[in-house]
């Protein structure tokens, strides 16, 4: 039959070229050489990158200790900063008790403590039978280190405790810009601190160096949460930060005295 292909070889009766077994070989090891330099490239890829991601790293690391190192202040105590760490006592120097209180103006656990225990802790205090050492924590943020830097300066004009209760009398939402230095400085003007003293520290962050140095000290005291209370040196447990958890701890603690 016309256009039969006897061979088998297709219509066209032609074979397909034959491929030598040299070609063949050759074909293999071009595909290999090209693979291998693909595989060259990827990993000169990767190792580019960890190198520059590495050389960031560095930049940023020393940029961040060369700010720091810039930007530290010097501690300046507040004058009633006399207790253990260079806590701020409030009390008298002859109370048979001692209480130990960290704690951070952004906390909210720190904030409910003081609305639950907070009139029971100035009636202990008025009353002679404790001293309390404030530790003043700011590791919450830029937001805690101004109040706590606003606190150590009412401390130094010794109007520490009242503008410490209208702070928290007051608590704004953690993270928010509540505790901004205009703020601070009028919650000072209603507790009495009008002084430019008090209002320069504020704007200056004259205490930051010491609020710095309070955590540093807390951290090494083994503090790692807020609010921490202690009545002569022993930890009250969360049961025991209501006001008459508080006054057991402190009557025990004298009847121990």
């Amino acid at each position: 039959m016309a256009g039969s292909d006897p061979a088998g070889d297709g219509p066209t009766g032609k074979r397909p070229a034959s491929v030598s077994a040299a070609e063949r070989r050759e074909r293999v090891a071009a595909a290999r050489r090209a693979e291998a330099a693909k595989e060259r490239r990827r990993r000169q890829l990767i190792i580019g990158s960890v190198v520059a991601g590495l050389l960031i790293l560095a930049a940023v690391i020393g940029f961040a200790v060369q700010s720091s190192r810039e930007e530290s202040k010097p501690v300046v105590l507040p004058s009633t900063a006399t207790g253990p760490d260079k806590s701020i006592v409030v009390g008298q120097a002859s109370a048979p008790v001692t209480v130990d209180i960290y704690e951070d103006f952004q906390c909210p656990a720190c904030g409910q403590l003081e609305k639950t225990t907070g009139s029971t802790i100035s009636d202990l205090i008025d009353a002679g039978d404790i001293k309390v050492n404030y530790h003043l924590m700011s590791f919450l943020g830029p937001e805690s280190v101004r109040a706590a830097n606003a606190a150590s300066a009412a401390a130094d004009e010794n109007k520490f405790k009242p503008f410490h209760d209208a702070l928290f009398a007051d608590q704004p939402t953690e993270h928010t810009d509540g505790y901004q230095n205009d703020t601070l400085i009028e919650k000072g003007a209603s507790v009495g601190l009008t002084s430019t003293a008090f209002v320069d520290a504020v704007r200056n962050g004259t205490y930051e160096g010491y609020v710095a140095k309070v955590d540093e000290n807390a951290s090494r005291a083994g503090v790692t949460s807020t609010p921490t209370v202690l009545v002569d040196s022993k930890q009250l447990s969360a049961d025991q930060l209501t006001p008459d958890g508080l006054k057991a701890a402190v009557a025990a603690a004298k009847k121990n005295g």
